[in-house]
């Protein structure tokens, strides 16, 4: 299965907030969507230039204490961002993911464009029912060959 899959599933919407937002903004924002990351952008640029996720928000609060919610998001956000295509295969998203330790990739269509969003949660679930509809099919191709098969 592809990432484009994936995003057909999901939905292609990708929050983001402005490059001088504060991190309470960024808090605030993925406590309203329900969603583990945003975005960061800067003027004028069609991609996001940064991510900021839980992981950051905990490396923040450590390192700031409670003054780094009236910080900007620049100063916590993840960099490089983590990047796929929406051809990109589900397995090798999740390696990339496992060796960066990001729970998060921005999926570009074929150039530069913004496509959405893919968790790890997201990836996993596809996996898993990849898996599925494989055993699945194994299985039937089973029962079939032994009710073919004469006694």
């Amino acid at each position: 299965m592809n990432i484009a899959a994936v995003l057909s599933r999901r939905g292609r919407q990708f929050d983001c907030v402005p490059s001088d937002a504060s991190l309470f903004d960024a808090i605030t924002v993925m406590h309203t969507r329900k969603i583990g990351s945003v975005g960061v952008k800067a003027d004028g640029e069609p991609l996001p230039v940064g991510l900021i996720s839980q992981g950051e928000l905990i490396v923040a609060m450590a390192t700031h204490g409670p003054m780094a919610l009236t910080m900007a998001v620049t100063n916590f956000m993840r960099l490089p961002v983590p990047l796929c295509a929406c051809a990109d295969e589900v397995g090798r998203v999740l390696a990339m993911m496992t060796l960066t330790r990001s729970r998060h990739a921005v999926v570009l269509t074929e150039g530069t464009t913004l496509a959405g969003l893919v968790s790890m949660g997201d990836l996993v679930a596809a996996a898993l029912e990849d898996s599925r509809l494989e055993a699945d099919v194994l299985r039937d191709m089973a029962r079939s060959h032994l009710l073919a098969t004469p006694n």
